[in-house]
């Protein structure tokens, strides 16, 4: 008890930092894989000098130094943990200095907190985190040299202010903010001195200012706002703003806050308690709804298909299906994706949300992070071009025009499989000079420059299949036409049952019944031995009945478990369809229903429209 006591505050410190590394690692690992995935690492004079020389460079070389290591989450929650925990005792020395009450303790959380909540949005750079790290740096450095001469404080000041942008970036305008308001609230200094001081942290940041815009090509908003802080060139968010603003600002809460300090009252120790409620339960609730986002569940999605966790994604997508929620393109083809890496796509598919074809490949969009997971997609089938193109394309479109190591690498396997091993070698050469993907570059030259280069290739267990499953007939792709493009792929390679089973699963997101017919006799070829895939029997029982009365004379071996569910569906549905039995499981999880749910949307499309 005495420990705490004493030491109560350095507890909560780390009490705190390991809640930020838990959390990171349990409930925004996703996040941390993102943040790695577009950036690579390079242990190279060039790479270091390159940052180096851009306005903040400093701190941008060594936020992506230390962003390497979300390659193991863990890894990378510690050290976020440990980021945090720092700008925390930080903020608490600051305002400590200005003499803030204990029983305010808690407020010394709250700018480490609003940061956390401002990068659930997964485009704030982690170099943001370190800027303000070196910022709160910067600050508690000019409360400790207040001792010194008048003289001495402005040459300290102005070789700060001088190398700070150059180092640091824009945070050192936050610094001059810093200076000009605490020197305007010293009660001790005369009103000329503050007045010089202020004058001359004007004057050296506009000067600074000019000297930045006069020899780079960066945009005035660019330069107050921070070049790396946050992932797109062309917005600053007025979070960042805030934040910028906010910290410098927060420690001089003491300076109001410190006169209770020896009130005991119970009110001020209620006052106390309701501020610790406040901070930690409003916090909460905001970092969780600042990371529960749309854009975040996308690149969770991503994420489970770069670990290929198939199983966690199905289960996303029982429970999506099982609430009735409604999903993107993107997210139903990762989920399909797992499916069929699971064997179980055309014996599934309609137990989960469906959005026609476009929920097997989603329509190309020129962004850094959709091409990725239909890339993988294409990478499965065989579609080995396809796969290098939309990776190539996502990793041109990163919008701080940084390098992908993940992206990388796949570009790489894709240009082994063709053969071209001269590309192959630059870009591995590069892989080299990087911390994790260093083994397998490595590993990877080797192979090529053996004399059983091809052997080694060929046995191994994916790029030697892909190498048989890929069309070497040269055509042009079209994702209007991607039934065409799958049935190139499995009449090239039958045992490519991948294709085979998107092809199919194709024809009946988009109701094609007469090529869903035509391209079924391909099945034969398949290797099915003990079943038909269930939504192919479904797609089967379908047209049958579109033509047919009875079930007498079907050529097909249907289980009559699906023979019996049809003669109910359609019992239902000719008493009434719009009978909620149509639409809920069992019946509701078949291709008959996921049909008369797009027939009736058409409807209502159609009556929608204006008349003229």
């Amino acid at each position: 008890m005495k420990i705490i006591a004493t030491h109560w505050k350095g507890l909560l410190s780390l009490l705190f930092g390991v809640l930020v590394a838990l959390f990171w690692a349990l409930g925004a690992r996703e996040l941390i894989n993102y943040q790695e995935q577009y950036q690579m690492f390079l242990f190279t004079p060039d790479y270091f000098w390159q940052r180096f020389t851009t306005p903040g460079g400093l701190v941008d070389w060594i936020a992506e130094f230390l962003t390497q290591f979300n390659y193991h989450y863990v890894a990378g929650s510690v050290i976020l943990g440990l980021l945090f925990m720092l700008m925390q005792i930080l903020t608490a020395r600051l305002c400590a200095r200005h003499g803030l009450a204990d029983r305010w303790y808690a407020l010394t959380f709250v700018p480490a907190i609003l940061l956390l909540a401002y990068m659930g949005n997964a485009d704030v750079m982690p170099s943001f985190l370190i800027a303000l790290i070196v910022l709160e740096g910067l600050m508690l450095g000019w409360d400790k040299v207040q001792g010194l001469k008048r003289g001495t404080r402005a040459v300290i000041l102005t070789i700060a202010l001088i190398f700070a942008y150059d180092f640091f970036g824009a945070v050192s305008l936050s610094f001059g903010l810093y200076v000009i308001v605490y020197e305007w609230t010293r009660k001790d200094e005369y009103t000329p001195t503050k007045t010089i001081f202020s004058a001359s942290v004007v004057f050296l940041i506009a000067l600074m200012i000019y000297e930045v815009v006069q020899n780079t090509p960066y945009p005035l908003y660019r330069i107050l706002g921070g070049l790396n802080y946050f992932r797109y060139p062309t917005a600053i968010p007025k979070m960042q703003i805030v934040l910028m603003i906010l910290i410098p600002l927060w420690p001089l809460l003491g300076n109001g806050l410190s006169n209770a300090s020896s009130k005991q009252s119970f009110r001020t120790k209620l006052v106390g308690l309701t501020t610790w409620v406040v901070v930690v339960l409003g916090g909460a609730a905001w970092v969780h709804v600042s990371f529960d986002t749309l854009a975040n569940k996308l690149i969770e999605y991503d994420f489970l298909v770069r670990t290929q966790s198939w199983d966690k994604l199905i289960n996303k997508g029982l429970k999506a299906a099982a609430t009735g929620e409604e999903m993107t393109p993107l997210e139903v083809s990762c989920i399909n994706l797992a499916l069929s890496q699971k064997g179980e796509l055309c014996d599934r598919l309609f137990e989960f949300y469906q959005n026609g074809g476009q929920g097997l490949f989603p329509n190309f969009t020129r962004d850094m992070l959709s091409p990725v997971s239909t890339a993988e997609l294409f990478y499965s089938i065989g579609m080995v071009n396809d796969c290098e193109r939309f990776m190539f394309e996502a990793q041109q479109a990163i919008p701080n025009f940084r390098r992908s190591g993940r992206l990388s690498r796949r570009i790489i396997e894709c240009e082994v499989i063709n053969g071209h091993y001269v590309v192959a070698r630059k870009l591995l050469h590069e892989l080299q000079h990087t911390l994790f993907y260093k083994a397998w570059a490595k590993q990877m030259l080797a192979t090529l420059d053996s004399p059983k280069r091809e052997e080694i290739i060929n046995s191994n267990p994916v790029y030697g299949q892909l190498r048989r499953w890929q069309v070497t007939k040269d055509f042009l792709f079209s994702d209007r036409e991607m039934d065409q493009m799958l049935g190139l792929l499995y009449t090239h390679d039958h045992t490519n049952r991948n294709a085979y089973e998107y092809l199919m699963a194709y024809e009946l997101l988009q109701i094609d019944m007469p090529r869903f017919m035509q391209y079924y006799a391909l099945g034969q070829y398949a290797g099915y031995t003990d079943h038909i895939p269930y939504a192919i029997q479904q797609g089967l029982l379908y047209d049958w009945t579109r033509r047919h009365n009875s079930f007498q004379g079907m050529p097909y071996s249907i289980d009559p478990q699906w023979q019996q569910a049809m003669g109910r569906f359609i019992e239902i549905y000719m008493r009434d369809k719009h009978d909620p039995a149509l639409s809920q499981p069992p019946l509701g999880t078949t291709f008959w229903s996921y049909a008369l749910v797009k027939e009736q949307q058409q409807q209502k499309k159609e009556k929608s429209q204006p008349i003229y």
